[in-house]
């Protein structure tokens, strides 16, 4: 499943992202180019902006209008309109920067990159080839796992 992600939903695009799902997001980009590429990709157009949500739908196009604010309540909406379930999710495969496919790496490969408590700490290690990132299950990763299941509740 691809969304496009309007620009006032950066948080919204970095969380779908997180759990597995295919999305472009960029703060900058036009009204014009999102109905493009959501046409292009056969992506699910999620916006705020009403005038950009009639425009899809006049097009045919499958987009979302969010009249919530807060992100968890906008994650539920998605997913629960789209018969999402936890079951239907991949945690932790996409890059929350850029979108790219995360590559697992082995512990021995790190060892010269991170800090030494974190790899003392962790024994799975994610790598993102497009933006260079480094992704481990950190301390965070409880209250990331909580937030999934209140979004799922």
């Amino acid at each position: 499943m691809k969304f496009v992600v309007d620009g006032m939903h950066g948080k919204v695009a970095k969380w779908l992202r997180l759990l597995g799902f295919d999305v472009f997001y960029s703060a900058t980009i036009n009204d014009e180019e999102l109905i493009e590429l959501t046409q292009k990709n056969k992506a699910i157009l999620i916006t705020s902006d009403e005038e950009l949500y009639y425009k899809a739908v006049k097009l045919n196009l499958q987009a979302m209008l969010l009249k919530i604010k807060k992100k968890n309540q906008m994650l539920k909406e998605i997913l629960k309109a789209l018969n999402i379930s936890y079951n239907d999710i991949n945690i932790g495969s996409r890059c929350m920067i850029c979108n790219a496919l995360l590559v697992k790496i082995e512990k021995d490969k790190v060892i010269n990159i991170l800090p030494q408590n974190i790899i003392e700490r962790n024994s799975e290690f994610w790598y993102c080839e497009k933006c260079n990132k480094y992704y481990w299950y950190g301390s965070h990763w409880k209250n990331i796992e909580k937030e999934i299941k209140q979004i799922f509740i």
